[in-house]
């Protein structure tokens, strides 16, 4: 998706929801989009490309503050040789089993996923 491709989707989310806006740029440098509601508030959207792993693990680690902690060292143990593959698959699997895990889709997809990362 490119820049123009986001604005215009802006543009539809906005109009969805009956906001009314009298300015909407775009800074090409900062990449930010800022956007002037017709009330006088002022909002700005940065733009940021991420992969969909790396967004979907942001969004669950901000809803699993706690239980991302023990993932992370989960796969911190394994990559030092204190965890096996299967340990690791089995504790990681009862912190996911604990989560909330609305935000994702396939948890035993990112539980794979991540064996890779060594």
């Amino acid at each position: 998706m490119d820049k123009d491709e986001l604005k215009d989707l802006l543009f539809e989310m906005l109009n969805e929801h009956d906001a009314l806006f009298s300015d909407l740029s775009l800074d090409d440098e900062t990449d930010t989009i800022f956007i002037k509601s017709a009330g006088g508030e002022s909002f700005i959207v940065t733009v940021s490309p991420v992969t969909t792993d790396e967004a979907l693990i942001e969004l669950w680690a901000k809803r699993n503050p706690e239980l991302m902690s023990l993932a992370l060292g989960v796969l911190n143990m394994r990559d030092l040789g204190g965890f096996t593959e299967e340990e690791a698959h089995t504790y990681l699997s009862e912190i996911i089993s604990k989560a909330d895990n609305s935000c994702v889709g396939d948890m035993d997809n990112m539980i794979s996923k991540s064996r890779n990362l060594k």
